[in-house]
């Protein structure tokens, strides 16, 4: 099997993980295959097979054919990784340029006798290692870390320093989709590792909320301390990943059961609202049910967003809601409402079924029925040959009965 450490190439300094460089290695070998075939050959686990080959897809060292079953094929490292290759000589060649600068510009320099003390300090690969172990050692609060396949693995030289450290301060891991469960079963169990189905483009620690460490897959390692800085990394970088990941546990399980898109699609949150209230728009075309879905709408947003709009009158919300309608569905929408007539007139640049898919029309319609108005819709459009939609509804008084 050429999962073995003797038959597979290692191709981390081509920014690929040991089952990226395993399946790659695996596709030179044999060629076009299936899936399942290169997860046996590989030595891959059959659930992390098909997420490795999309990445390497991502990555233009693998190419797709046929749908069912799916093939893959391996694109010749002549063609992709000779070039990362020659751009690495070259920036290797500019900095021995510019270290032999250095080394003239070190010689006619006077030195100061005082100086600012310095905020940040750039370590090798080499260094870190000790220096991470220092900074851990004297970490007492907290741990914070949004991590890649790479940046685990510097990180696993010392789980043993983080299990202890998670006894008594708050550890958070947010690791991506594709990584080595190996490493992360080591954790222990008061430290908080969560998995995020988007991918993971940075590899940063916080320490303390005052020292920030920045890891570069070249080999540049930078330890900022400033408290502001580390601030702002945890509420733009932290925050934001860690708001939309899994338990690793619970991730693990739905990708045991074949469901890594799913840890996708819950990373991504506000496509899933947008695919539901397109499939309601589409799907709703009684009066009384567009008003029985916008009033309970509005009367949630009311109560836990404690939104005071809605307790105003209708010539308040009407304007503030078509803005919102207007916004959510593009630009290029119009909305107008004549309030002589009273028809309120929708068109979008999009041929849809249903309604535009927009919750604010129904929040519309529920503001009317909480104003004793009615939402009576006249014409609902979808001009295909156009690619345009319009509505057209009367919003008046309902007659007293």
């Amino acid at each position: 099997m050429i999962g073995s450490n003797e038959e597979y190439v290692s191709l981390q300094e081509f920014g690929l993980s040991e089952y990226e460089s395993k399946v790659y290695t695996t596709l030179l070998k044999y060629g076009r295959m299936k899936v399942k075939d290169i997860a046996l050959k590989s030595g891959v686990p059959r659930t992390k097979a098909y997420g490795v080959v999309k990445s390497l897809s991502e990555k233009g060292l693998v190419e797709f054919s046929g749908k069912d079953p799916l093939y893959c094929m391996p694109i010749a490292p002549e063609e992709v990784l000779s070039k990362r290759l020659e751009e690495e000589k070259k920036r290797f060649r500019k900095m021995v340029l510019a270290y032999k600068k250095l080394e003239e510009l070190k010689k006619e320099t006077i030195l100061p006798t005082d100086f600012e003390e310095k905020k940040y300090t750039v370590y090798s690969m080499k260094t870190f290692q000790n220096r991470l172990k220092e900074i851990l050692e004297n970490t007492s609060k907290s741990f914070y870390a949004c991590l890649n396949w790479w940046g685990l693995n510097v990180l696993s030289e010392n789980i043993e320093k983080l299990n202890a450290l998670s006894k008594g301060a708050s550890v958070k891991i947010i690791v991506g989709l594709y990584n080595d469960d190996r490493i992360i079963e080591r954790f222990d169990s008061t430290i908080d590792v969560r998995v995020t189905g988007k991918s993971v483009g940075v590899n940063i620690m916080l320490f303390d909320e005052k020292t920030t460490v920045l890891l570069e897959e070249s080999g540049k390692i930078t330890e900022i301390n400033d408290v502001e800085v580390c601030r702002l990394a945890k509420e733009i970088i932290i925050e934001k990943f860690y708001k939309k990941s899994l338990t690793w546990r619970k991730a693990y399980q739905i990708i045991q059961l074949g469901g890594e898109d799913i840890i996708t699609l819950y990373s991504g949150e506000e496509r899933v609202y947008e695919a539901f209230v397109q499939a309601v728009a589409e799907t709703v075309f009684d009066e009384e049910k567009i008003y029985q879905i916008g009033e309970k709408f509005v009367e949630n947003l009311t109560m836990m967003l404690q939104i005071d709009l809605f307790n105003k009158g209708f010539e308040v919300q009407q304007p503030i809601i078509s803005a919102l309608i207007s916004e959510n569905l593009g630009k290029d929408s119009i909305v107008r409402f004549d309030p002589l007539t009273r028809l309120y007139v929708l068109e979008t640049p999009m041929a849809s079924k249903g309604l535009p898919a927009t919750v604010w029309l129904f929040a519309l319609a529920g503001a009317a029925k909480r104003n004793e108005m009615s939402f009576k819709i006249l014409q609902n459009t979808s001009i295909q040959a156009e690619g345009k939609h319009i509505i057209q509804a009367k919003i008046e008084k309902k007659p007293l009965t």
